[in-house]
């Protein structure tokens, strides 16, 4: 099954931690790496922080069920530092954030995951990148494509309507 991840991180060297996670998932049974975007430098969104993020889109191939494959991406982030602190409202800093976007064409609506991920189509952060990666990937609820929600999104963004979201693309190698 194909399966699209967020990776994230605004703590320490946000590069080296989504390479480090990255690698750590391709050595998981029932995960195979099949694609990276660039990193891309971000502003936070939703959140007051003095530290800029670092985010990209991972494509997986898995074998994996959704929760399982849920579980594993919580294990990663804790192996990278990443606590989460339950009373605190809100986002919070961290070192490394990993969110399941997609699994294939599932919809879930559970407590502990929502798929398609909720919030893809407010995001520059996830947009951009994914659109990289696969531009005419379908949202299984709304049928839209990555490059279309992202290019709906720039276009409502602007004074007294949206926040604008800063993003710009990096490489792995700077």
């Amino acid at each position: 099954m194909k399966a699209f991840i967020g990776l994230g991180s605004n703590l320490g060297d946000g590069k080296a931690l989504l390479q480090g996670a990255w690698q750590a998932l391709g050595d998981v049974d029932g995960i195979v790496l099949d694609g990276l975007s660039s990193p891309y430098m971000t502003a936070p969104v939703d959140m007051t922080s003095q530290h800029w993020f670092t985010n990209a889109v991972g494509r997986l191939q898995v074998s994996l069920p959704p929760l399982e494959l849920l579980k594993v991406l919580l294990g990663v982030e804790a192996s990278f530092g990443r606590t989460r602190k339950e009373k605190v409202f809100g986002y919070q800093d961290r070192s490394l954030d990993l969110d399941l976007l997609y699994y294939g064409d599932v919809i879930m609506d559970r407590p502990e995951l929502i798929l398609p991920h909720p919030r893809i189509g407010d995001r520059l952060f996830v947009l951009v990148p994914f659109a990289e990666l696969e531009p005419n990937f379908r949202d299984s609820l709304s049928e839209e494509t990555i490059s279309s929600m992202e290019l709906r999104l720039r276009n409502i963004m602007g004074p007294g309507n949206h926040k604008k979201q800063e993003i710009i693309r990096a490489s792995w190698s700077e």
